[in-house]
């Protein structure tokens, strides 16, 4: 199957695409960086892109409270365990995420001698069910609507790393309904 115009088009198109690159126009207008010394998949902003951030915030944030979100916040880490188990009555996460996990020497629990085992956040999904079950709720203060700008850390392959199209940490705005059934597609 060839390319619409042949070629000649399939190289010009390329080549358009090798203009407009991100990578490329990050570096050239010192947006962010990928420095070697924090990993791969890993940006650092620098000002002019703090200011682009910054403005992208600000306005999802405006746009989300506009809908009826209330902002919350959650941890960048977690037991292990929260990732592995879902609550009675709710929807299981997906397993579509894998996540970083590590057992480091000096995280002691309180109970224990023994190291506990962390997990960086890979979604915010569990922080957000676990805010929405901190309590007993009425059906009237349905629908609950949860909003953040989680910042979640994945694992993924060097090969698959692509720019900020594809990396290991990021900052999604990331935002969760608490419905009834019967209020799912209103919601």
């Amino acid at each position: 199957m060839g390319v619409p115009g042949g070629l000649d088009e399939y190289l010009r198109l390329l080549e358009e695409a090798e203009k407009r690159d991100h990578r490329k126009l990050g570096n050239e207008l010192d947006l962010f960086s990928f420095p070697d010394e924090i990993g791969s998949g890993l940006a650092v902003f620098h000002p002019k892109g703090g200011i682009i951030r910054r403005r992208w915030r600000t306005y999802s944030r405006r746009r989300h409270e506009e809908e009826g979100y209330e902002f919350v916040y959650s941890p960048h880490i977690t037991k292990g365990t929260l990732f592995e188990s879902r609550a009675p009555g709710l929807v299981p996460r997906r397993q579509c995420t894998r996540r970083c996990t590590w057992t480091p020497s000096s995280t002691r629990t309180a109970r224990s001698a023994s190291p506990a085992r962390t997990t960086t956040s890979s979604d915010d999904c569990p922080f957000h069910d676990l805010i929405f079950r901190s309590r007993g709720r009425s059906y009237r203060e349905l629908p609950l609507r949860m909003f953040e700008f989680g910042s979640v850390y994945r694992y993924e392959k060097s090969g698959v790393i692509h720019g900020l199209t594809r990396v290991r940490g990021m900052t999604q705005d990331d935002a969760h309904i608490f419905c009834t059934p019967s209020r799912c597609v209103t919601s």
